[in-house]
């Protein structure tokens, strides 16, 4: 792929007041898509005002499926625009090797998504890894076969829903489901740090970053760091802001080493 300066915008969303490591991933996606000569652009709460009133009502407890929908529209507005191609990056993406993510950006069909290695404890508390899709990374080019069908289908699955709302309806769960029928074009480039591996990566090492190497199929080129379970405890760890600052400390200084 030829990744002409001037073609590609890179965009991202957060409210008007992030966290510092929130800040401080955003700026490592601005300074990667700077130097590659890409246009960026960082949104704030207008990215929902284009969804209907019912979405916004039924969302109204998960901001993040929101996200997940007022996202399509954004990279698809972007396209009528003229850019050549486009790129989601989720505000909580640390990325530490610019170069190698740029090289990875190989779409098929028009799309690229990203693959995942979740690592987390089982009942045992024995450290499991589950293989999925996400969309921290979402690149899209004219004509491609994946915005207006994922917007259609998610529009459909939440007039269906009732009750209570799982997270990650619309986003991962939905795609890793057509990737295990279809196999969908996604790359391990920016891969996702569970809960466990922050805490090892803020700790400098430990047995569940280790893992998430071990069976991902490349050492990560950027790491989303789940805003999503910030603030709260999840497989026994406390992901308080303070241990997500240290983890970009140590991505920023050190990398996976």
């Amino acid at each position: 792929m030829s990744w002409q300066r001037g073609q590609t915008l890179v965009i991202q969303s957060f409210h008007d007041r992030p966290p510092v490591w929130v800040r401080r991933c955003m700026a490592s996606v601005r300074a990667w898509a700077e130097g590659a000569g890409f246009g960026y652009r960082a949104m704030g709460d207008e990215i929902f005002d284009h969804l209907p009133r019912w979405v916004r009502r039924k969302t109204a407890r998960r901001a993040s499926t929101a996200t997940d929908l007022a996202r399509l529209h954004a990279l698809d507005a972007a396209l009528d625009e003229g850019w050549a191609r486009v790129i989601w990056l989720d505000a909580d993406v640390y990325i530490i090797d610019g170069a190698g993510l740029t090289a990875e950006l190989r779409p098929e069909d028009g799309y690229l998504l990203g693959r995942e290695s979740w690592v987390q404890p089982d009942k045992r508390g024995r450290l499991q890894v589950y293989h999925g899709v996400h969309n921290a990374i979402v690149l899209a080019e004219p004509g491609n076969a994946l915005l207006s069908f994922h917007e259609h289908a998610a529009m459909r699955i939440l007039a269906r829903h009732e009750g209570e709302m799982v997270p990650q309806l619309i986003g991962p769960k939905f795609l890793t489901a057509l990737d295990n029928m279809m196999g969908l074009p996604a790359s391990w480039a920016v891969n996702m740090a569970s809960p466990l591996v922050v805490r090892d990566i803020a700790a400098g090492g430990g047995p569940a970053r280790d893992r998430l190497l071990a069976r991902s199929k490349r050492v990560p080129a950027a790491l989303n760091l789940c805003h999503s379970h910030a603030g709260r405890e999840t497989d026994g760890v406390q992901l308080d802001d303070r241990t997500l600052d240290e983890a970009v400390t140590r991505l920023e200084r050190d990398g996976l080493r």
